[in-house]
């Protein structure tokens, strides 16, 4: 017996994904910018940049 057979893998945790950290609650709820990264997702601080 391999000691890989040993090593059970959940599907769920396969995939798993968190959030980033938040502020405000309800409706006021965004994520915090002082914590996001540019490993965390998209950039899109050019969308508002205007073309010259």
């Amino acid at each position: 017996m391999d000691d890989d057979d040993d090593l059970i893998l959940s599907p769920l945790d396969a995939g798993a994904a968190g959030l980033p950290p938040s502020r405000g609650e309800g409706c006021l709820a965004r994520f915090d910018p002082d914590e996001l990264t540019d490993e965390m997702g998209a950039d899109f601080g050019s969308l508002f940049q205007l073309e010259e």
